[in-house]
């Protein structure tokens, strides 16, 4: 039997229909793994800051790694619900997506484990822009304001990495540059994801939980 041909408007209906679609179901879902990458990050940046704060050895800046360590771990801890919903092509594109970003931060790391953190505002930065591409990127592809707005706030975090590390090189004498100073770069990379990934978890976990309330209300 032939298949029917889609014509425009039919294609365009579809394609809304399989953006609208994975846009539920990622708000569904998602905000588990926001809020366990996001916490994770926070919680180690936080535990380095203390460290380097305190004047621990520097060998203590290897617990870095322990961000995709107990990220995975959390990850298959906590296994999302499988969801009885058809995968659409978008699916496929997104999934895509944060694979290519995440295999992004591998030379990243690698790069940390050859030369230490001397390079330390230049990969917080990279690791920042990555992510926030993928997280804005993915707002785009599925029309989510919570996603766009999260990834462009990313990048403006990421700009002040820049500039805070610029206002350091600026200072004409080295000696006024504390250890506090020098660490504040961390706690800016915490913010970021606070703000890129813990915030819009609770946004959409609680957008979902709403959603699953609605239909008992109305009855």
């Amino acid at each position: 039997m032939e298949e029917r041909k889609l014509d425009a408007q039919e294609s365009i209906e579809l394609i809304t229909r399989m953006i609208r679609n994975t846009r539920q179901r990622l708000e569904r879902h998602s905000g588990r793994p926001f809020l366990i990458w996001g916490y994770t990050t926070v919680a180690v940046s936080l535990l380095n800051y203390s460290l380097n704060i305190a004047g621990a050895d520097p060998a203590w800046s290897l617990s870095w790694f322990l961000i995709p360590v107990l990220g995975i771990l959390l990850m298959r801890l906590f296994p999302e619900k499988k969801s009885s919903e058809p995968r659409t092509e978008i699916d496929r594109i997104v999934n895509s997506l944060w694979i290519v970003c995440s295999l992004a931060l591998v030379p990243i790391f690698i790069l940390c484990l050859f030369h230490g953190w001397n390079y330390r505002p230049s990969l917080f930065a990279l690791i920042t822009l990555v992510m926030s591409i993928g997280t804005a990127a993915t707002g785009l592809i599925v029309r989510s304001k919570v996603y766009t707005a999260a990834g462009l706030l990313g990048m403006a975090g990421t700009t002040a990495i820049a500039l805070w590390d610029f206002y350091l090189k600026q200072l004409p004498d080295p000696q006024q540059i504390d250890c506090r100073m020098l660490n504040n770069e961390i706690l800016i990379f915490a913010a970021i994801f606070v703000v890129m990934m813990v915030i819009p978890g609770h946004i959409i976990n609680h957008r979902s939980r709403h959603q699953k309330q609605e239909p008992c209300s109305r009855s």
